[in-house]
């Protein structure tokens, strides 16, 4: 099945040598504040990803270099007939953009969520985002779902560099 070929886009999975490119498009775009700045945090869980079964890290690549990825997620739930394909991350430079790679990206991720019999593929896109204001998913057959609200909570788990636990001292974690 690898890799994909769609227009003057080639998808094919992330390997270990893809990584130092991977950061710098992270790089371009803002790293994650909870990311150390000389990028070990995300070299690390990048190289745990890699080797994880239900994680799939596919790169795209135009004219030879790795212009952006995906990162998706297999989540099985109790309550449904089977499995969600959650794209965590999608992200591509600023360069490619408008040029079908994230489109690439996309249709990669839910032919690989086909195959592992997902019942159906999800995103998270924040509102103040460029891929929400244009459209992106909904260009691509996704719809928004008003009836459901997306709640978070921050965990510590003593990282450094993370914020602390209110009341705790760094000495307790």
């Amino acid at each position: 099945m690898w890799p994909i070929r769609k227009s003057k886009v080639r998808i094919r999975p992330l390997r270990g040598g893809d990584i130092d490119i991977i950061m710098r498009l992270h790089r371009e775009l803002g790293w994650n504040p909870a990311f150390r700045a000389d990028g070990s945090t995300l070299r690390g869980r990048l190289t745990a990803l890699i080797g994880e079964e239900d994680a799939l890290l596919l790169v795209a690549e135009s004219a030879g270099k790795v212009v952006g990825y995906v990162h998706g997620e297999i989540v099985t739930y109790l309550l449904f007939a089977g499995r969600e394909m959650l794209i965590s991350e999608i992200f591509v430079s600023a360069g490619a953009r408008g040029k079908g790679v994230g489109t690439a990206l996309v249709a990669a991720i839910e032919a690989e969520a086909v195959q592992h019999k997902c019942f159906r593929i999800s995103v998270l896109n924040g509102r103040e985002r460029e891929s929400y204001k244009r459209g992106f998913y909904p260009s691509l057959g996704y719809e928004e779902r008003t009836q459901v609200a997306n709640f978070i909570k921050r965990l510590d788990w003593g990282e450094e560099g993370l914020p602390a636990v209110p009341g705790q001292s760094s000495d307790e974690r």
